[in-house]
């Protein structure tokens, strides 16, 4: 029984990717069973894994990102830019928390928006592991 609550919490996490956000609709109709799975297993996000690496330095202020993201996305070549955080998060390369106000990289934005717009990396762990 429990590979079948993996399934349907694997299933809406498809539907969610590929919808855009419609998958609320597909997931309530399987309501009875995810909520069975959300009981006994822990949440979606809770499991997420990034790979993250920086390939190469660009200039000062920007470099080469490979972002991997089972869930949701993968950039090969991806360029990040420095700038000062606005809101506290967690470094996308170490963990380490990150403040409003620290220096960090974010993902060069563009048409359309990254879907890892929101990530950011802590400048001192870009230069601990930059290439050059």
């Amino acid at each position: 029984m429990q590979t079948d609550l993996a399934d349907d919490a694997c299933w809406c996490a498809a539907l969610r990717l590929l919808d855009g956000g419609a998958w609320e609709w597909a997931a309530s109709r399987l309501a009875p069973r995810v909520e069975a799975a959300k009981v006994r297993g822990a949440p979606i996000d809770a499991c997420r894994e990034c790979v993250v690496r920086v390939l190469d330095r660009v200039s000062t202020k920007v470099v080469v990102v490979y972002w991997c993201d089972a869930t949701s996305c993968r950039y090969g070549d991806q360029l990040w830019r420095v700038g000062v955080s606005r809101r506290r998060g967690r470094c996308a390369l170490s963990g380490a928390p990150i403040k409003a106000g620290d220096v960090v990289y974010r993902p060069r934005q563009g048409r359309p928006r990254p879907v890892n717009a929101a990530a950011m990396m802590l400048a001192s762990e870009v230069e601990r592991v930059s290439p050059g």
